[in-house]
């Protein structure tokens, strides 16, 4: 009995083993096959899917397809399936699967056999020959990136990489931090893995911050990390630097030393040109940052052109990263003169100063007598890419455009003259002391016949925004801040007067700011006895806006809803008695036919449309249902009216409709609505009877629109300009009522600080 129960005993125990290892077995299969996890070993049906995705087999045609097999990876068997459904299984031997080096021994008849996963390194053979047969447009790409971060969203994850993030359909789990991947690409997106990529791989351009007890911390990407290095390295201290990976591990660091020193004159997609460097190419990519106080990544933009020195750190003769060791000290402003047809560019440059001056071209300087014709031709021949700079030896000396027989076609300007040689001609960049050159904005944008303290309040105004103009340099490519013309602000074409100067000089420095920042001060001509707010733009978020308040300037506030149409007509049919009632652009009329007006309207639409098209939206006749992005405006027939659908709280309309035979159309902006309604203008009536026979575009967009039963159109309205922030003609008329320019900008503008920059 003894014998027979150790036995039994043994024979349990065994029993208890082999369910054990057989479990031990399923759960290990089980774990194999986990598509959650990324695996070499085999390769998910939603991956193949999605790497299937260039052909003309929607996704949704793929997922229907896969089903039938019930399966979540791919088999040997699904796979030789596969093939024949995209007709190339007879291209791609059983025997093998061929490459350019040609057969690969291993990858036998078994990988097309029945119920056995196939593997991701047989996948990727065989779905490179896919691509070789079927790929025609090269719509899949192979890039190699390093995964700082991956994320969950909403329909894909997002990992955040060594260059732009990429968006995929594989789940985040599948990444490891600090591992880099070969993954297959589809219009920026990355449908598929490769796999690991397992040679060294450069996190460039970082900024190393500090590297102790071998932990390297560093900024990449305006964000902050920390990583154990493999081998640690001693002495090392902050720079910029390249952090060499290796499947998840920093082996090396290599600090880069080579520096170039100046301020920023200009910038483009390729290029930067540094102040007495010149132009140096640059890696596309131009991490910036800020070394004094706390140090933080910044943007190119903090960079500001002309007011900063810096440190341009470069690599293969290129700048890979920019290092800000100060804070910027605003002194200069770069304005960039446009030419007679208001285009960026000039055929030819001609310049003439008053006093002696000194040219400089890269490394060569001329001296240059006073009032000596200088031909930028001569200095900047075809493909040279210099910069050519016109300096006066005294800063009371002044630079004028001329013509080629030598003739002042401008007003002098102070500063320096900088000519740049491109294929579309040349540019002309007028870089100057900030406050000299409000000198020459405030008489360009308001009379100085106006009272001073209207004078100091468009000082005020026309300084702040430029300041912001100067920090954002949209036309960094051209080398300025700015430009010259009503685009921003109009700048020299009066010359200073006693009296702008005095309004520059008594508030040097001022600003108006609302929480803290400096704001873009908009203002115009005339009101309508009303201002607007930022909704006339049609913007997405009106509050960002805040300090552009609606104000009313009459003696007497009207008792009705300016958003109602018969209370605006009655409104804008009444005489202006407000602070600028007086001025004739205070109220209008003009009788418009827009009858034989179809042509040109289609032009303007389609051009707006293509500059925004959320302000210019097409629909069919019943006008909510939206017309596909390509109709042409053509295609609706021809205009049978017109209606204001809405109107805002001061009275501006904010969307027309216009109604065709075939569909209808809605304007938004003010821009926009005056550029539609001026069309059909030829003869504009102020208020002082006086006229205007060259309409392109309403005065404002606080306008009444009433058809007539002639088939005509009766506008009637008031205002010149877009109706933001400051009227011009009415702070003239609160300055002679004896308000100061404080008391003047506090009235236009809500919750604001006036301050020094």
């Amino acid at each position: 009995m003894v014998k027979k129960t150790n036995q039994g005993l043994q024979t349990a125990v065994l029993f208890a083993v082999l369910v054990a290892a057989v479990l031990l077995f399923v759960v290990k299969i089980r774990q194999e096959r986990d598509i959650t996890q990324y695996s070499e070993r085999y390769v998910s049906v939603s991956e193949v899917t999605a790497e299937l995705g260039f052909g003309v087999y929607a996704s949704e045609d793929w997922d229907t397809w896969f089903l039938e097999f019930h399966k979540d990876y791919l088999t040997g068997g699904i796979l030789s399936r596969l093939l024949e459904k995209l007709g190339v299984r007879d291209y791609i031997e059983p025997e093998y699967a061929g490459t350019e080096d040609g057969q690969q021994p291993g990858l036998n008849r078994r990988i097309f056999s029945g119920q056995r996963a196939v593997s991701r390194e047989e996948w990727n053979l065989i779905y490179r020959q896919i691509l070789d047969y079927l790929d025609m447009e090269r719509e899949v790409t192979t890039r190699t990136f390093l995964v700082l971060d991956a994320m969950e969203a909403d329909s894909a994850s997002v990992l955040t990489t060594d260059g732009e993030d990429v968006s995929t359909w594989l789940p985040a789990s599948w990444f490891d931090q600090w591992t880099a991947y070969e993954g297959y690409i589809i219009e920026d997106i990355c449908v598929g893995l490769v796999g690991i990529y397992r040679e060294e791989l450069p996190l460039k351009n970082v900024y190393l911050r500090s590297c102790e007890g071998g932990t390297a911390d560093f900024l990449y990407g305006g964000m902050t990390y920390q990583k154990e290095m493999q081998q640690p390295e001693e002495g090392l201290s902050a720079g910029v630097c390249d952090l060499i990976f290796r499947e998840g591990a920093v082996t090396s660091v290599r600090i880069k030393q080579d520096v170039i020193k100046g301020g920023l004159l200009s910038y483009d997609d390729t290029s930067i040109e540094i102040d007495g460097y010149g132009k140096i190419g640059h890696t596309g990519r131009i991490p910036v940052y800020q070394t004094y106080g706390e140090i933080a990544e910044k943007s190119l933009s903090d960079v500001i052109l002309g007011n900063m020195e810096a440190d341009y750190v470069t690599g293969d003769n290129q700048v890979c990263a920019i290092l800000i060791r100060q804070p910027a000290s605003i002194e200069n402003i770069r304005v960039l003169l446009l030419a007679d047809n208001g285009g960026n560019f000039r055929q030819e440059v001609y310049l003439q100063c008053s006093v002696e001056a000194t040219l400089t071209c890269g490394q060569t300087q001329t001296p240059v007598a006073a009032d000596t014709l200088v031909c930028a031709a001569d200095y900047l021949p075809d493909g040279a890419g210099e910069t050519l700079i016109l300096t006066p030896s005294d800063a009371a000396g002044a630079v004028f455009v001329c013509d080629a027989s030598g003739k002042q076609i401008s007003n002098g300007y102070s500063g320096t003259m900088e000519v740049r040689k491109t294929q579309e001609g040349y540019t002309l960049v007028n870089q100057l002391p900030f406050e000299t050159y409000l000198c020459a904005v405030v008489p360009s944008e308001m009379p100085s016949s106006y009272g001073i303290e209207a004078q100091k309040a468009q000082a005020v105004c026309a300084r702040s925004y430029a300041y912001i103009q100067l920090l954002r340099a949209d036309l960094a490519e051209f080398g300025a801040h700015i430009n010259d013309s009503t685009s921003y602000q109009v700048y020299n074409k009066v010359a200073p007067t006693e009296s702008s100067v005095t309004a520059v000089q008594e508030t040097a420095g001022q600003v108006i700011t609302w929480q803290g920042s400096p704001v873009e001060a908009y203002y115009f001509s005339t009101s309508m006895g009303y201002t607007d707010t930022a909704a006339v733009w049609n913007v997405e978020d009106e509050n960002a806006s805040g300090y552009l308040k609606p104000v009313c300037l009459n003696e007497t506030p009207y008792e009705g809803d300016l958003s109602d149409e018969a209370a605006f007509l009655s409104y804008i049919t009444q005489k202006a008695d407000g602070y600028d009632g007086s001025v004739k652009f205070s109220r209008w009329f003009a009788a418009a036919d827009y009858r034989e007006k179809t042509a040109e309207l289609a032009k303007i639409l389609s051009e707006r449309r293509a500059a925004s098209a959320k302000n210019i939206q097409y629909f069919g006749t019943d006008g909510t249902t939206p017309l596909a992005d390509g109709t042409d405006i053509g295609a609706l027939g021809q205009l049978t009216g017109m209606a204001v659908t809405e109107r805002s709280a001061s009275g501006s309309i904010l969307t027309l409709e216009l109604i065709y035979e075939q569909g209808r159309v809605q304007v938004k902006t003010e821009y926009n609505i005056r550029k539609v309604l001026g069309c059909g203008v030829s003869r504009l009536v102020y208020a002082d009877g006086g006229e205007n026979t060259d309409v392109v575009m309403l005065p404002s967009a606080f306008c009444a629109v009433t058809p007539q039963e002639d088939g005509t159109v009766l506008l009637q309205g008031g205002g010149y300009g877009h109706g933001l922030g400051m009227s011009q003609n009415g702070a003239n008329g609160m300055a002679a009522a004896g308000m100061n320019y404080e008391e003047i900008l506090h009235f236009f503008y809500h919750d604001i600080t006036i301050e020094s920059y």
